[in-house]
């Protein structure tokens, strides 16, 4: 059995009154391509932002390759191999 390259183990996520995320787990393989759907408000953004070291998990791991990592920011995240791809072209205000 091979090892998941990425792989998300009881993942939770609370701000100020409200539980954005609780206990998600699931892992994707090498060449493997996923979809992540859900309503508005369903924790699908946070879930990404907790990969790409934008948000820290309140509780749970992040293993890449089976190794537990720890994404503080942006930029260990892309250390690691991670990069987000925002869907808006232009991220900064004119």
């Amino acid at each position: 059995m091979s090892v998941a390259r990425l792989q998300f183990e009881g993942i939770s996520k609370e701000f100020p009154a409200v539980r954005a995320l609780s206990d998600v787990s699931f892992s994707v393989g090498a060449g493997e391509i996923h979809g992540l759907l859900g309503e508005n408000g369903a924790g699908k953004s946070t879930l990404l932002r907790i990969l790409s070291g934008v948000y820290r998990p309140t509780a749970g791991s992040v293993l890449i390759d089976g190794i537990p990592v720890t994404l503080n920011n942006p930029v260990a995240a892309r250390a690691a191999g991670v990069a987000m791809i925002h869907q808006e072209l232009q991220q900064v205000p004119q």
